[in-house]
């Protein structure tokens, strides 16, 4: 079953995209995706959330899948887009659980609002290009995008929309092109995702109206956040996997020592998708927040 995504009207009339999972009722988990993806990568984290108690509300991006494009957006702009749908959806505190590519999202959310974020778990979180991370240390794909998306925005475009073309009409084929730049354990986690055009969803439902959105993420990650890491206060958990091939250890290692009381929790020999496998290990955390 794929999931697909409610837009959620903002007082600006923008609208943004959202995936609910879990427990509708229960404290509110703001998850933010990975690039390129959608807020329909967290759906195998429904049932574990409405095990926790948790409401887990994972919004698209500007451009990404329904929600509204942003010219010239960056990751400090995401913290006042987050308030806003917070505000629509009548939630007062949440907290903010970054993976992958959204984990400057997360941090910047946490900087941004201390008074409403409790906590914030950033998963396999990519590091800042341009001072603890470069785009050297990521795989092919993101690498050459990052590179593209500032140089070439319009070959980046075509690119993605040729991509998710092909990974559309051929999810199986999508899914094993996807699994080359996964470590061994990845692979495994892969298989337990569901059918090709299940797993390949994450990716796919980024794109329901073009490449633009998708190709404006990774330009806004491809350089600084805006973020002064020394002004966070809300408790912060990085969760990573010492065998991920995507975004390698040191980053979140890196991001450990500029954040003020900062944990690191490792997963030896877990790759990218060890977030999947130790799911309820993060949900359980933030959940903690508010006992």
């Amino acid at each position: 079953m794929i999931p697909r995504p409610e837009v959620v009207s903002l007082p600006d009339g923008r609208g943004v995209g959202v995936y609910e999972y879990g427990d509708r009722d229960g404290h509110v988990v703001m998850a933010f995706h990975g690039i390129p993806a959608s807020g329909a990568g967290f759906d195998w984290g429904d049932e574990p959330a409405r095990a926790r108690g948790l409401s887990v509300i994972a919004p698209d991006r500007p451009g990404v899948g329904l929600s509204t494009a942003l010219d010239g957006w960056s990751v400090r702009d995401w913290p006042p887009i987050v308030a806003s749908l917070a505000d629509a959806l009548g939630v007062e505190q949440y907290a903010v659980w970054g993976y992958s590519g959204g984990g400057p999202y997360a941090v910047a959310t946490a900087a941004a609002q201390p008074q409403r974020v409790v906590a914030a778990a950033i998963a396999a979180g990519m590091g800042e290009v341009g001072t603890f991370a470069t785009a050297d240390d990521f795989e092919k794909t993101d690498r050459q995008l990052l590179g593209l998306s500032i140089k070439h925005p319009r070959v980046a475009r075509a690119v993605l929309a040729v991509t998710v073309r092909l990974a559309k009409l051929s999810p199986k084929t999508a899914v094993k092109n996807f699994e080359k730049e996964l470590s061994p354990s990845d692979v495994e986690v892969v298989r337990t995702m569901g059918e090709p055009r299940e797993v390949m969803a994450l990716f796919t439902n980024a794109f329901l109206k073009s490449s633009r959105g998708v190709v404006d993420d990774y330009r806004s990650v491809a350089g600084r956040w805006g973020v002064d890491f020394d002004s966070i206060e809300v408790p912060v958990r990085i969760f990573q996997g010492t065998a991920d091939t995507m975004v390698p250890l040191r980053h979140a290692e890196e991001l450990a020592k500029r954040i003020p009381h900062a944990d690191l929790v490792t997963w030896p020999g877990e790759g990218h998708l060890g977030t999947v496998t130790h799911v309820d290990e993060i949900l359980a955390w933030l959940a903690s927040r508010w006992d």
